[in-house]
């Protein structure tokens, strides 16, 4: 019996707020299907790594690759798994390339009012430069 997952109620924006002792939780969204998933784990890590060492924690998604291996799931429950690490975090950057499910998961930041950065490439330097504007801010 597979459990559904329901779609996580929107934590009222105070909450997102980050302060001097906050450190965000920052979802990495980006390609993750196509052309490859461990090519695309294995650059979304690096990003991670950048992410992690400029003071933020990312949350990687695309680890559930290694859970997939052991025990697969349909595609649609893992979008709905992630939906909810999602609606935890206090942005979303999206990684540059084709992703249907990252275009998913961005609508659904939207719709939750979580903020979704966009930096100018998928280089992990362009990432962290797009955190660090943003929190500046």
């Amino acid at each position: 019996m597979i459990a559904t997952l329901t779609k996580p109620e929107a934590l009222p924006t105070v909450e997102r707020e980050t302060s001097r002792d906050h450190v965000p939780l920052i979802y990495l969204a980006g390609p993750f299907t196509e052309p490859d998933p461990v090519q695309n784990t294995h650059a979304v890590i690096k990003i991670a790594d950048a992410v992690l060492e400029a003071g933020y924690t990312p949350l990687i998604p695309h680890l559930t690759l290694a859970w997939h291996l052991v025990s697969p799931k349909p595609y649609a429950a893992w979008l709905a798994y992630d939906r909810h690490l999602l609606a935890r975090c206090d942005v979303l950057l999206r990684v540059p390339g084709y992703s249907h499910g990252a275009t998913q998961e961005c609508t659904f930041a939207d719709e939750l009012g979580i903020p979704v950065i966009r930096p100018r490439s998928a280089d992990p330097a362009d990432c962290v430069a797009a955190l660090t504007h943003f929190f500046s801010n």
